[in-house]
């Protein structure tokens, strides 16, 4: 009788740790998989459309550095939390 059981995952996360399958074993990966690009993509998409709706350009950044450092950064805050929320 033979049984006919799933094949098992390339990749698992336990314990805070990814695992590789190779062979029969799970062995651990020492490297991070890599992002999810599509949703760094959309983050950058975000970020972009902000930028451009609320004036933050390069002009902007060359005048007063300190102040499109300050908007920029409230942007990307702002765009995670709209894909936060959007999970």
């Amino acid at each position: 009788m033979e049984q006919n059981l799933p094949p098992l995952p390339p990749v698992i996360f336990e314990n805070g740790l990814y695992y590789e399958l190779r062979g029969e074993q799970y062995y651990p990966c020492l490297l991070p998989p890599e992002p999810d690009t599509t949703e760094d993509k959309l983050l950058e998409t975000i970020i972009s459309q902000m930028a451009e709706a609320q004036g933050i350009n390069e002009d902007l950044k060359a005048r007063d550095q300190m102040a499109w450092v300050g908007a920029m950064n409230n942007i990307k805050s702002a765009a995670l939390e709209i894909l936060r929320e959007s999970k």
